[in-house]
Protein backbone atom coordinates (compact mmCIF):
# COMPACT_ATOMS: atom_id res chain seq x y z
CA UNK A 1 0.00 0.00 0.00
CA UNK A 2 1.46 3.58 -0.83
CA UNK A 3 0.18 6.82 -0.40
CA UNK A 4 -0.34 9.37 -2.99
CA UNK A 5 0.05 13.26 -2.82
CA UNK A 6 -2.87 14.19 -2.24
CA UNK A 7 -3.11 12.09 1.11
CA UNK A 8 0.35 13.07 2.39
CA UNK A 9 -0.76 16.52 1.93
CA UNK A 10 -4.01 16.19 3.97
CA UNK A 11 -2.12 14.26 7.03
CA UNK A 12 0.50 16.61 6.94
CA UNK A 13 -2.48 19.38 7.29
CA UNK A 14 -3.69 17.50 10.25
CA UNK A 15 -0.63 16.89 12.23
CA UNK A 16 -0.20 20.74 11.74
CA UNK A 17 -3.21 21.32 13.07
CA UNK A 18 -2.74 18.70 16.02
CA UNK A 19 0.79 20.40 17.03
CA UNK A 20 -1.24 23.43 18.11
CA UNK A 21 -3.59 21.82 20.17
CA UNK A 22 -0.31 19.40 21.33
CA UNK A 23 1.75 22.73 22.19
CA UNK A 24 -0.71 23.86 24.95
CA UNK A 25 0.07 20.48 26.63
CA UNK A 26 3.23 20.75 29.48
CA UNK A 27 6.41 19.02 28.54
CA UNK A 28 5.29 17.38 32.22
CA UNK A 29 2.05 16.09 30.23
CA UNK A 30 4.12 15.50 27.38
CA UNK A 31 6.81 13.47 29.06
CA UNK A 32 3.78 10.93 31.10
CA UNK A 33 2.17 10.52 27.62
CA UNK A 34 5.01 9.41 26.18
CA UNK A 35 5.96 7.04 28.93
CA UNK A 36 2.42 5.34 28.83
CA UNK A 37 3.28 5.22 25.11
CA UNK A 38 6.21 3.59 25.69
CA UNK A 39 4.75 0.81 28.07
CA UNK A 40 2.02 0.22 25.38
CA UNK A 41 4.57 -0.02 21.92
CA UNK A 42 6.83 -2.76 24.45
CA UNK A 43 3.26 -4.76 24.76
CA UNK A 44 2.47 -4.27 21.09
CA UNK A 45 5.85 -5.09 19.99
CA UNK A 46 5.98 -8.30 21.88
CA UNK A 47 2.43 -9.37 20.88
CA UNK A 48 3.50 -8.66 16.84
CA UNK A 49 7.03 -9.88 17.73
CA UNK A 50 6.53 -13.01 14.69
CA UNK A 51 5.43 -10.18 12.10
CA UNK A 52 8.57 -8.25 13.05
CA UNK A 53 10.40 -10.60 12.71
CA UNK A 54 9.32 -11.47 9.30
CA UNK A 55 9.20 -7.65 8.68
CA UNK A 56 12.78 -7.11 9.71
CA UNK A 57 14.72 -10.53 9.29
CA UNK A 58 16.10 -10.65 12.54
CA UNK A 59 14.83 -13.35 14.74
CA UNK A 60 12.44 -12.91 17.49
CA UNK A 61 14.46 -13.11 20.34
CA UNK A 62 16.31 -10.40 18.94
CA UNK A 63 12.96 -8.64 18.27
CA UNK A 64 12.08 -9.20 21.53
CA UNK A 65 15.83 -7.62 22.87
CA UNK A 66 15.57 -4.71 20.75
CA UNK A 67 12.31 -3.99 21.88
CA UNK A 68 12.80 -3.96 25.37
CA UNK A 69 16.13 -1.93 25.63
CA UNK A 70 14.89 1.04 23.16
CA UNK A 71 11.58 1.05 25.18
CA UNK A 72 13.32 1.27 28.23
CA UNK A 73 14.99 4.22 27.67
CA UNK A 74 11.72 5.93 27.25
CA UNK A 75 11.26 6.85 30.96
CA UNK A 76 9.90 10.26 32.41
CA UNK A 77 12.81 10.98 34.43
CA UNK A 78 15.15 11.26 31.17
CA UNK A 79 12.81 12.89 29.27
CA UNK A 80 12.80 15.48 31.90
CA UNK A 81 16.38 16.12 32.26
CA UNK A 82 16.87 16.08 28.53
CA UNK A 83 14.44 19.16 28.07
CA UNK A 84 16.50 20.88 30.99
CA UNK A 85 19.34 19.80 29.07
CA UNK A 86 17.84 21.57 25.93
CA UNK A 87 17.00 24.89 27.97
CA UNK A 88 20.48 25.29 29.36
CA UNK A 89 22.06 25.08 26.24
CA UNK A 90 20.02 27.19 24.08
CA UNK A 91 19.72 29.76 27.07
CA UNK A 92 16.54 30.70 26.86
CA UNK A 93 12.75 28.95 26.40
CA UNK A 94 12.85 26.95 23.41
CA UNK A 95 10.85 27.91 20.55
CA UNK A 96 9.36 24.76 18.53
CA UNK A 97 8.99 24.69 14.85
CA UNK A 98 5.55 24.12 13.40
CA UNK A 99 6.68 20.46 12.03
CA UNK A 100 9.05 18.00 11.39
CA UNK A 101 9.53 15.41 8.27
CA UNK A 102 10.64 12.38 9.33
CA UNK A 103 12.06 9.77 6.70
CA UNK A 104 13.11 6.58 8.49
CA UNK A 105 15.65 3.71 6.79
CA UNK A 106 14.75 0.42 7.40
CA UNK A 107 18.22 -1.20 8.77
CA UNK A 108 17.45 -0.78 12.65
CA UNK A 109 13.84 -1.23 13.04
CA UNK A 110 13.40 0.58 16.78
CA UNK A 111 15.61 3.36 15.00
CA UNK A 112 12.28 5.22 14.79
CA UNK A 113 11.70 5.21 18.31
CA UNK A 114 13.93 8.72 19.21
CA UNK A 115 13.44 10.50 15.81
CA UNK A 116 9.56 10.50 16.65
CA UNK A 117 9.48 10.63 20.66
CA UNK A 118 12.01 13.48 21.16
CA UNK A 119 10.12 15.61 18.65
CA UNK A 120 6.95 15.30 20.38
CA UNK A 121 8.40 15.58 23.79
CA UNK A 122 9.13 19.17 22.37
CA UNK A 123 5.54 20.09 21.27
CA UNK A 124 6.50 19.25 17.67
CA UNK A 125 4.46 17.27 15.10
CA UNK A 126 5.39 14.71 13.14
CA UNK A 127 4.65 13.56 9.37
CA UNK A 128 6.27 10.10 9.16
CA UNK A 129 7.49 8.36 5.83
CA UNK A 130 8.48 4.80 7.21
CA UNK A 131 10.86 2.51 4.93
CA UNK A 132 9.58 0.09 2.11
CA UNK A 133 11.49 -1.97 3.59
CA UNK A 134 9.88 -2.05 7.53
CA UNK A 135 6.24 -0.59 8.05
CA UNK A 136 5.30 -2.82 10.90
CA UNK A 137 6.82 -0.96 13.94
CA UNK A 138 6.20 1.93 13.29
CA UNK A 139 2.16 1.67 12.38
CA UNK A 140 3.11 0.33 16.08
CA UNK A 141 4.38 3.04 17.60
CA UNK A 142 1.86 5.58 16.07
CA UNK A 143 -1.01 3.44 17.71
CA UNK A 144 0.69 3.73 20.82
CA UNK A 145 0.88 6.68 20.72
CA UNK A 146 -2.85 7.08 19.81
CA UNK A 147 -3.81 4.72 22.92
CA UNK A 148 -1.62 6.81 25.32
CA UNK A 149 -3.05 10.33 24.77
CA UNK A 150 -5.48 11.37 21.69
CA UNK A 151 -3.67 15.10 21.22
CA UNK A 152 -0.16 13.27 21.47
CA UNK A 153 -1.47 10.36 19.03
CA UNK A 154 -3.19 13.22 16.72
CA UNK A 155 0.20 14.67 16.25
CA UNK A 156 2.11 12.36 14.74
CA UNK A 157 1.03 10.27 11.19
CA UNK A 158 2.57 8.01 9.35
CA UNK A 159 2.82 7.46 5.01
CA UNK A 160 3.87 4.75 2.71
CA UNK A 161 5.43 5.41 -0.57
CA UNK A 162 8.87 4.51 -2.64
CA UNK A 163 11.86 6.83 -2.57
CA UNK A 164 12.52 8.76 -5.32
CA UNK A 165 8.77 9.59 -6.11
CA UNK A 166 9.27 13.58 -6.19
CA UNK A 167 5.68 14.46 -6.34
CA UNK A 168 4.96 12.44 -3.10
CA UNK A 169 8.45 14.05 -1.60
CA UNK A 170 7.44 17.34 -2.02
CA UNK A 171 4.40 16.70 -0.27
CA UNK A 172 5.98 15.09 2.00
CA UNK A 173 8.30 18.16 3.32
CA UNK A 174 6.62 21.33 1.84
CA UNK A 175 4.59 22.16 5.05
CA UNK A 176 7.83 21.01 7.37
CA UNK A 177 9.73 23.27 9.07
CA UNK A 178 12.62 20.75 8.85
CA UNK A 179 13.47 17.70 7.38
CA UNK A 180 15.05 14.82 9.14
CA UNK A 181 16.64 12.10 6.95
CA UNK A 182 17.61 8.93 8.36
CA UNK A 183 19.20 6.69 5.03
CA UNK A 184 22.45 6.07 2.88
CA UNK A 185 24.01 9.38 1.89
CA UNK A 186 22.12 8.85 -1.53
CA UNK A 187 18.76 9.29 0.38
CA UNK A 188 20.41 12.14 2.41
CA UNK A 189 21.27 13.97 -0.90
CA UNK A 190 18.51 13.20 -3.16
CA UNK A 191 16.66 14.67 -0.16
CA UNK A 192 18.93 18.04 -0.03
CA UNK A 193 17.56 18.21 -3.71
CA UNK A 194 14.01 18.33 -2.71
CA UNK A 195 14.08 20.30 0.62
CA UNK A 196 15.42 23.62 -1.23
CA UNK A 197 15.43 25.64 1.64
CA UNK A 198 13.61 23.91 4.82
CA UNK A 199 16.56 23.04 7.33
CA UNK A 200 17.35 19.61 6.65
CA UNK A 201 19.12 17.24 9.69
CA UNK A 202 20.64 14.40 7.94
CA UNK A 203 21.49 11.59 9.56
CA UNK A 204 23.24 10.04 6.56
CA UNK A 205 25.74 6.35 6.52
CA UNK A 206 27.50 5.49 9.66
CA UNK A 207 29.72 3.27 11.04
CA UNK A 208 31.07 2.83 14.28
CA UNK A 209 34.11 0.68 16.02
CA UNK A 210 35.41 -0.48 19.66
CA UNK A 211 38.45 0.02 21.30
CA UNK A 212 39.59 -2.76 24.04
CA UNK A 213 42.88 -1.45 26.42
CA UNK A 214 45.14 -3.72 27.88
CA UNK A 215 43.35 -3.88 30.77
CA UNK A 216 40.00 -5.25 29.59
CA UNK A 217 42.17 -7.92 28.04
CA UNK A 218 43.31 -9.53 31.52
CA UNK A 219 42.41 -12.55 33.57
CA UNK A 220 39.72 -10.28 36.18
CA UNK A 221 38.22 -8.25 33.07
CA UNK A 222 38.39 -10.31 29.76
CA UNK A 223 34.99 -12.42 30.25
CA UNK A 224 33.01 -8.92 30.74
CA UNK A 225 35.07 -7.74 27.66
CA UNK A 226 33.64 -10.30 25.68
CA UNK A 227 30.33 -10.34 27.16
CA UNK A 228 30.07 -6.64 26.44
CA UNK A 229 32.05 -7.11 22.73
CA UNK A 230 29.63 -9.49 21.25
CA UNK A 231 26.67 -7.92 22.30
CA UNK A 232 27.43 -5.20 20.58
CA UNK A 233 28.37 -6.76 17.36
CA UNK A 234 25.49 -9.18 17.32
CA UNK A 235 22.85 -6.68 18.06
CA UNK A 236 20.48 -5.78 15.17
CA UNK A 237 22.82 -8.80 13.31
CA UNK A 238 25.70 -5.69 12.49
CA UNK A 239 23.43 -3.81 9.98
CA UNK A 240 23.42 -0.32 11.78
CA UNK A 241 26.07 2.74 12.03
CA UNK A 242 26.52 1.87 16.14
CA UNK A 243 27.27 -1.70 14.92
CA UNK A 244 31.16 -1.91 15.92
CA UNK A 245 32.54 -3.05 12.44
CA UNK A 246 36.38 -2.71 13.50
CA UNK A 247 37.66 -3.22 17.30
CA UNK A 248 41.01 -2.08 18.14
CA UNK A 249 42.61 -4.48 20.39
CA UNK A 250 45.61 -3.00 22.46
CA UNK A 251 48.13 -6.03 22.78
CA UNK A 252 50.14 -7.19 25.94
CA UNK A 253 52.94 -9.33 26.20
CA UNK A 254 50.50 -12.24 28.20
CA UNK A 255 47.31 -11.55 25.38
CA UNK A 256 47.70 -10.87 21.90
CA UNK A 257 44.78 -9.97 19.19
CA UNK A 258 44.67 -13.43 18.03
CA UNK A 259 44.23 -15.18 21.50
CA UNK A 260 41.93 -12.37 22.09
CA UNK A 261 40.19 -13.03 18.61
CA UNK A 262 39.70 -16.82 19.79
CA UNK A 263 38.21 -16.12 23.29
CA UNK A 264 35.95 -14.05 21.03
CA UNK A 265 34.85 -16.37 18.94
CA UNK A 266 34.58 -19.62 21.62
CA UNK A 267 33.45 -17.74 24.67
CA UNK A 268 31.39 -14.70 23.01
CA UNK A 269 29.87 -14.61 19.71
CA UNK A 270 29.54 -18.59 19.80
CA UNK A 271 26.93 -18.34 22.67
CA UNK A 272 25.42 -15.60 21.47
CA UNK A 273 24.61 -17.44 18.45
CA UNK A 274 22.30 -19.25 20.98
CA UNK A 275 21.16 -15.96 23.33
CA UNK A 276 20.41 -13.91 20.39
CA UNK A 277 20.48 -16.24 17.11
CA UNK A 278 21.22 -13.87 13.59
CA UNK A 279 17.89 -13.90 11.18
CA UNK A 280 18.63 -15.78 7.85
CA UNK A 281 21.39 -14.30 5.66
CA UNK A 282 20.31 -12.78 2.32
CA UNK A 283 21.68 -14.06 -0.62
CA UNK A 284 22.83 -10.76 -1.92
CA UNK A 285 24.72 -10.63 1.91
CA UNK A 286 26.01 -14.17 1.64
CA UNK A 287 28.03 -12.88 -1.58
CA UNK A 288 29.71 -10.21 0.09
CA UNK A 289 30.09 -11.82 2.96
CA UNK A 290 31.86 -14.85 0.97
CA UNK A 291 33.98 -11.86 -0.77
CA UNK A 292 35.41 -10.38 2.62
CA UNK A 293 35.86 -13.60 4.27
CA UNK A 294 38.20 -14.60 1.46
CA UNK A 295 39.86 -11.35 0.96
CA UNK A 296 40.25 -11.43 5.05
CA UNK A 297 42.26 -14.81 4.57
CA UNK A 298 44.52 -13.40 2.41
CA UNK A 299 45.33 -10.41 4.46
CA UNK A 300 45.42 -11.29 7.69
CA UNK A 301 43.79 -14.51 9.67
CA UNK A 302 40.46 -15.34 9.67
CA UNK A 303 38.03 -17.31 12.60
CA UNK A 304 34.77 -18.27 11.35
CA UNK A 305 31.51 -19.52 12.81
CA UNK A 306 28.51 -21.10 11.84
CA UNK A 307 27.03 -17.13 11.73
CA UNK A 308 30.24 -15.05 12.55
CA UNK A 309 33.61 -14.65 11.52
CA UNK A 310 36.44 -12.73 13.20
CA UNK A 311 39.05 -11.28 10.78
CA UNK A 312 42.70 -10.18 12.13
CA UNK A 313 44.71 -7.74 10.13
CA UNK A 314 45.87 -4.44 9.86
CA UNK A 315 44.22 -1.21 10.48
CA UNK A 316 45.26 -0.04 6.82
CA UNK A 317 43.30 -0.03 3.86
CA UNK A 318 39.82 -0.64 5.91
CA UNK A 319 37.86 -2.59 4.36
CA UNK A 320 34.20 -2.69 5.59
CA UNK A 321 32.24 -6.00 6.19
CA UNK A 322 28.59 -6.56 4.84
CA UNK A 323 27.91 -6.74 8.46
CA UNK A 324 25.98 -9.72 9.51
CA UNK A 325 28.31 -10.75 12.78
CA UNK A 326 31.33 -10.55 10.50
CA UNK A 327 33.84 -8.26 12.47
CA UNK A 328 37.31 -7.11 12.28
CA UNK A 329 40.28 -7.10 15.02
CA UNK A 330 42.82 -4.75 14.68
CA UNK A 331 46.27 -4.76 16.74
CA UNK A 332 47.65 -1.99 18.40
CA UNK A 333 50.28 -0.67 20.88
CA UNK A 334 47.96 1.77 22.53
CA UNK A 335 45.17 4.16 21.65
CA UNK A 336 46.96 6.36 20.01
CA UNK A 337 47.33 4.36 17.76
CA UNK A 338 44.07 3.45 17.71
CA UNK A 339 42.97 7.01 17.43
CA UNK A 340 45.45 7.87 14.35
CA UNK A 341 43.52 4.49 12.27
CA UNK A 342 40.28 6.06 13.13
CA UNK A 343 40.97 9.50 11.48
CA UNK A 344 40.51 8.32 8.31
CA UNK A 345 37.08 7.19 8.96
CA UNK A 346 36.33 10.65 9.37
CA UNK A 347 32.63 12.33 9.58
CA UNK A 348 31.45 8.84 9.23
CA UNK A 349 32.43 7.25 12.62
CA UNK A 350 29.20 7.84 14.56
CA UNK A 351 30.49 5.76 17.93
CA UNK A 352 33.39 4.41 19.58
CA UNK A 353 32.81 1.74 22.01
CA UNK A 354 35.44 1.53 24.81
CA UNK A 355 35.87 -0.49 27.68
CA UNK A 356 35.64 0.72 31.69
CA UNK A 357 39.24 1.30 32.04
CA UNK A 358 39.76 3.49 28.74
CA UNK A 359 36.32 5.28 28.59
CA UNK A 360 37.03 8.29 30.09
CA UNK A 361 40.55 9.15 28.14
CA UNK A 362 38.45 8.14 24.84
CA UNK A 363 35.45 10.60 25.72
CA UNK A 364 38.69 13.08 26.70
CA UNK A 365 40.66 12.63 23.35
CA UNK A 366 37.50 12.66 21.08
CA UNK A 367 35.97 15.58 22.69
CA UNK A 368 39.27 17.73 22.28
CA UNK A 369 39.82 16.34 18.15
CA UNK A 370 38.81 18.13 15.50
CA UNK A 371 38.47 15.31 12.88
CA UNK A 372 36.13 12.87 14.57
CA UNK A 373 32.38 14.03 15.83
CA UNK A 374 31.77 10.72 17.37
CA UNK A 375 30.51 10.09 21.02
CA UNK A 376 32.11 7.56 23.22
CA UNK A 377 29.72 4.81 25.28
CA UNK A 378 30.51 1.83 27.28
CA UNK A 379 31.38 -1.27 25.37
CA UNK A 380 28.13 -3.52 25.56
CA UNK A 381 26.09 -0.25 25.33
CA UNK A 382 26.52 0.90 21.56
CA UNK A 383 23.45 -0.30 20.32
CA UNK A 384 21.24 1.38 23.33
CA UNK A 385 21.77 4.63 23.19
CA UNK A 386 19.83 6.53 26.11
CA UNK A 387 17.14 9.56 24.58
CA UNK A 388 19.50 12.31 24.78
CA UNK A 389 22.93 11.03 23.81
CA UNK A 390 24.18 12.99 20.26
CA UNK A 391 23.54 12.26 16.95
CA UNK A 392 26.14 12.94 14.24
CA UNK A 393 27.91 14.76 16.55
CA UNK A 394 25.11 17.49 17.89
CA UNK A 395 22.43 17.19 20.24
CA UNK A 396 19.49 14.71 19.87
CA UNK A 397 17.08 18.00 19.70
CA UNK A 398 19.12 19.73 16.81
CA UNK A 399 16.69 21.21 14.18
CA UNK A 400 13.84 21.31 16.64
CA UNK A 401 13.66 24.90 17.55
CA UNK A 402 13.72 28.15 15.85
CA UNK A 403 17.08 30.19 15.72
Amino acid sequence: MTDDASVIRARAASVLEAGTVLSSSTIEERAHWLAEAATALAQKAHEGRAALSEATGLSIPMIEWATRTTVGTVAEDAMLALTQDARKAIDRAPDPIAMLSVILAGNVFTASVRGIVVPLLFGVPVLVKASSRETVFPAMLRDALRSADSRLGAAMSLVEFPGGDIEREAALVESAEAVSVYGSDETVAAMAACVEDIPLVAHGHGVSVAYCGSAALDDAHIGRTIDDLSLDICAYDQRGCLSPQLVYVEETPYRSATDFAERLAEKGLGPMSRTLPRGPLPVSVGAAQAQWRGIAEVEGALLRGDTFAVSIREAQPIRWSPGFRNVTLVPVSALDEALRAMQAIGSNLKCVGADPASISEVQARLAHGSTLSAYACALGAMQTPPLDAPADGRPIWHGLFRT
